[in-house]
């Protein structure tokens, strides 16, 4: 998976700079999620960010998980909001457990704007025992905390996703490119 040129201008808008990211950063264990995995949420960091996603997901806290993806200031009136979490929910409600692989792909600054490719290959097991083996980007962004002097603060969150079935064998699935 490539995502580029719709995705590059609300990102970047020409003040982008690649930053290096050490090997340490880029390799994540793979990741199990069960329902009776413990409690994640962490925002901390993108790849952080990421896992709490997933997490939420596979222990059936979908408003959780929706919630990484929103604005500290709703961008969308209540209905819309409304209609975009059932949506969200009938994506995932089946899911019992979890298994994940993901890294760091890169990080890319602008003024006041931290932005983060995450790949991610995700198998996710339904309720009814069928695998769904998904090759994803997400892309994190976190605005400036120090540059932020209102309320209500706005965290660090899921700004994009893009993902797509896989035909295979999950461990042996390579991340997708997720490049701007």
């Amino acid at each position: 998976m490539h995502i580029q040129s719709a995705f590059r201008p609300l990102l970047c808008a020409g003040l982008c700079a690649v930053l290096p990211y050490t090997q340490a950063q880029a390799k994540e264990p793979a990741l199990h999620v069960t329902a009776a995995s413990t409690y994640y949420d962490n925002r901390s960091t993108a790849l952080d960010l990421v896992q709490s996603y997933y997490n939420a997901i596979g222990t059936g806290q979908l408003a959780r998980a929706f919630s990484y993806t929103l604005k500290g200031t709703p961008e969308k009136d209540a209905n819309q909001l409304a209609a975009d979490y059932n949506a969200f929910r009938n994506k995932f409600q089946d899911i019992r457990s979890i298994k994940l692989r993901f890294e760091l792909g890169f990080t890319s600054a602008g003024v006041g704007t931290e932005v983060s490719a995450v790949p991610v290959v995700v198998e996710m097991e339904t309720n009814e025992g069928s695998t769904i083996v998904r090759s994803s980007c997400h892309y994190v962004v976190r605005l400036s905390p120090d540059a932020q002097d209102y309320a209500p603060f706005d965290p660090i969150r899921i700004d994009a996703s893009f993902d797509e079935p896989v035909e295979g064998d999950f461990e042996a699935t390579a991340l997708p490119d997720c490049r701007f």
